[in-house]
């Protein structure tokens, strides 16, 4: 396995032979939220996974950056000269927007509960956990602003707490730990294409991945995408984070759709 720090920034990993995929994290996660996935994955593709700045074994940011850009410099590293994109949220965002900034790189795109540059929060859920989490910071609170996360992005708007596996929140809440650790080191701002009105310019192929209990905004992003040609997979019993939720139907479906690319 090649592993490392990319300019000292970005830590990466790359296992396996074969056609390159690689595998882009959530926002508040790391790239070890693909573990299954990249041992499962490593055994007929070459899967490379990386943690975006502030997030898991990188670093902070000093300074404006574009994620986007990140990413090209991870697929030089490694080599990847047309991969597959596997991008939860966040890492489904900055997929879109790099294949608008390098449109003939990417092979085919999973966008799997995904954001899209540009996008406006409407839900009135994810409004008044976005408003607890802003309280949170304010007071200097890191484990309500953790848990806040949670609430939007585990749980979900369909589910309490009690309702999710003890050790999935317990998961997810030390990624997120680790990124409220790094807040305070980061200055700049992550700058995007602004990508919501120029989903029709995406010309890859195209898998949209959204949890059945997930927000009414990131479901509305799915179905802008598979009005654009991406064929379109709704996973029942699951929220935002679909492949944790349910690896077996997630995998079923990730699998059936690179049968076809």
């Amino acid at each position: 396995m090649q592993s490392g720090l990319i300019d000292g920034d970005l830590y990466f990993e790359c296992d396996g032979a074969g056609r390159d995929l690689v595998l882009l994290h959530g926002g508040g996660l790391d790239s070890t939220m693909w573990d299954a996935e990249f041992e499962a994955l490593s055994a007929d593709c070459r899967v490379t996974r990386f943690d975006a700045r502030m997030h898991g074994r990188s670093t902070a940011p000093h300074g404006d950056y574009r994620a986007y850009e990140d990413l090209a410099a991870v697929l030089k590293e490694v080599g990847a000269e047309r991969p597959i994109l596997v991008g939860l949220s966040l890492g489904g965002r900055t997929s879109i927007d790099f294949a608008l900034a390098y449109p003939d790189v990417p092979s085919a795109l999973v966008l799997v509960s995904t954001g899209v540059s540009g996008m406006e929060f409407v839900d009135p859920f994810t409004l008044e956990c976005q408003r607890a989490q802003g309280e949170a910071a304010a007071r200097g609170d890191a484990e309500a602003f953790v848990e806040g996360m949670l609430r939007a992005w585990v749980d979900g708007p369909h589910r309490a707490p009690g309702d999710i596996p003890s050790e999935l929140r317990a998961r997810c809440a030390q990624m997120l730990r680790g990124l409220v650790r790094m807040y305070g080191e980061s200055s700049g701002q992550m700058l995007e294409l602004g990508a919501v009105d120029r989903l029709a310019e995406l010309r890859t192929p195209m898998l949209t991945v959204v949890g059945a209990l997930d927000t009414t905004d990131i479901r509305r992003v799915s179905d802008q995408l598979a009005s654009h040609g991406a064929e379109q997979v709704v996973v029942d019993g699951a929220a935002h984070m679909v492949n944790l939720d349910r690896p077996a139907e997630f995998m079923s479906a990730l699998r059936g759709f690179l049968a076809k690319v």
